[in-house]
C-alpha cells in the first residue's frame, strides 16, 4: 500500500497529540477497511480514532508501538512511502530505506484496544459546539488549571466544569469562560481531555450518555466528534462532585456581576509588558525565589495606574485609558495571578473591576477572572 506522505503525516501528528498527552496510550491500532484507514489509541479515561481517506481498497488490522510508529512516519521526507502489513510485523519502506515493527500480541491474540463509545440508543444529550468555544476552553480556561501544576490544591481545582452557560475554572482564583450551548449539560472534564480540543480545526459534534459497567453501575460518556476525528472519554460519575463544583462555581459567578466602586479600562500589551519588567527584579532577587506568589501593591487615581513592588524600590506607572474611579484607591495583589490572566488574553483592553477589597475582576469580552486583593503594602 503506497500513501502520500505529506497527507498521511497530518492524520500522524494529530494522533500523536493524543499519545503525548498520557504515556498509558503507548500503542496505535491500524485498521483499514475499503478505503478508509482508522488510527487508534487509548488509555482508561479517553479513546481517539484518527480517518484518513485510502487511494485503494484495504482489509487489515495492526497494533504497534505508538511513539515508534508515529515518530518514524513524521521524519519520513520522501513524497511517498510504503506501508506492508503481515501477521507478525509492519514494514515501512521509502526509498532504499525499510523498517520493520513488531505487532503487538496478548496471549497469541493480536491486542485489541478496548474502545469507548456510545450506541445511538445510550445518546441522552447531542449538539453542536462552535469551534471558536472549544478554542477558547483549551487556551483560556487551560490557563487557569496550569496554576494547578504548581500549587496544593484540591481535586476539583484540577477539573473544567461544563455547562450550557459557559465552562469555569478555578486555582488560585476563577475563570468564567460565558458562552452559551444549545442544551442544557453538566460535565466534568480533566485537563488531558481538554488538551485533545486541539486536535479539531471545526466545529464538533458532542454526545453525553451512560452506558452500563460490569457491575451494572451506569458510567457517563461524552464524545466530540468530525468528518475524520473522534474523540470519547469517561466522566466522572458521582453527582456529588458536580454539586460540589457548582457552589464555588456559582459564589464566583455572582462575584463577577457584582457592582463594583471602580471600573478601569487599562491597555493589555502595556499592563503585561509593565509587570513583566517588575518581575526581572523578582526573579534576580536570591533572597525571593517563589515564582507563584510575587506580592506588589497598586494605587490608582483617576489617571494613573500605578504598580510598586515589594521592595518599594521599583514602579510602574500605567495610564487608565477609560471608565470610572470614584476615588483613590490603593490594593495588594499578586503579580503572578495578574500575569497570568494577560498572557491568555488576545484582546487591546482589560476592564479591571475592583473595590470591596476582597476581589478584582479582570473582564475582557466573555471572559472574566477572579483574583484575590491581598493587603497592601502601607
Amino acid at each position: 500500500m503506497i500513501l502520500k506522505t505529506a497527507k498521511f503525516q497530518e492524520a500522524a501528528n494529530k494522533i500523536l497529540t493524543a499519545v503525548s498527552i498520557d504515556k498509558a496510550a503507548a500503542n496505535l491500532e491500524l485498521a483499514a477497511k475499503g478505503t478508509e484507514l482508522y488510527l487508534r489509541v487509548t488509555n482508561r479515561e479517553y479513546y481517539v480514532a484518527v480517518k484518513f481517506e485510502l487511494e485503494e481498497v484495504s482489509d487489515f488490522r495492526a497494533v504497534v508501538d505508538a511513539n515508534l510508529f508515529l515518530n518514524l512516519v513524521s521524519g519520513i521526507n520522501t513524497d511517498e512511502f510504503s506501508l506492508v502489513i503481515n501477521d507478525t510485523n509492519v514494514e515501512l519502506k521509502t526509498g532504499k530505506s525499510k523498517y520493520k515493527l513488531a505487532m503487538i500480541y496478548e496471549n497469541d491474540q493480536l491486542m485489541k484496544l478496548p474502545v469507548i463509545k456510545l450506541d445511538p440508543s445510550e445518546v441522552q444529550i447531542a449538539m453542536s459546539i462552535d469551534y471558536e468555544i472549544l478554542m477558547s476552553i483549551l487556551n483560556v480556561n487551560g490557563k487557569e488549571i496550569q496554576k494547578a501544576k504548581k500549587l496544593d490544591v484540591n481535586e476539583l481545582q484540577r477539573y473544567y466544569y461544563l455547562d450550557e452557560t459557559g465552562c469555569f475554572t478555578f486555582t488560585t482564583g476563577a475563570c468564567v469562560n460565558r458562552f452559551t450551548l444549545e442544551k442544557p449539560i453538566k460535565l466534568l472534564l480533566t485537563d488531558r481531555v481538554v488538551r485533545l480540543f486541539k486536535l479539531f480545526n471545526s466545529a464538533a459534534w458532542m454526545s453525553y450518555g451512560n452506558i452500563a459497567n460490569k457491575d451494572m453501575t451506569l458510567q457517563p460518556i461524552a464524545t466530540f466528534q468530525t468528518e475524520d476525528i473522534y474523540v470519547a472519554t469517561r466522566l466522572l460519575g458521582d453527582d456529588t462532585c458536580i454539586q460540589r463544583i457548582k457552589a464555588p462555581c456559582d459564589a464566583m459567578k455572582s462575584l463577577v456581576q457584582e457592582a463594583y466602586d471602580h471600573n478601569l479600562v487599562l491597555s493589555a500589551s502595556d499592563l503585561s509588558a509593565a509587570i513583566a519588567r517588575l518581575l526581572m527584579f523578582h526573579k534576580n532577587s536570591a533572597a525571593k525565589t517563589d515564582l507563584t506568589f510575587v506580592p506588589a501593591t497598586i494605587n490608582f487615581d483617576t489617571t494613573d495606574f500605578v504598580i510598586t513592588d515589594a521592595s518599594g524600590e521599583n514602579s510602574e506607572s500605567i495610564t487608565i485609558e477609560n471608565g470610572s474611579v470614584s476615588s483613590n484607591y490603593s490594593m495588594g495583589i499578586n503579580l503572578i495571578d495578574l500575569k497570568s490572566v494577560l498572557d491568555s488574553c488576545k484582546n487591546e483592553h482589560i476592564t479591571l473591576n475592583c473595590g470591596n477589597h476582597k476581589s478584582v475582576i479582570i473582564n475582557r469580552g466573555n471572559i472574566s477572572n477572579v483574583i484575590a486583593e491581598t493587603k497592601a503594602k502601607e
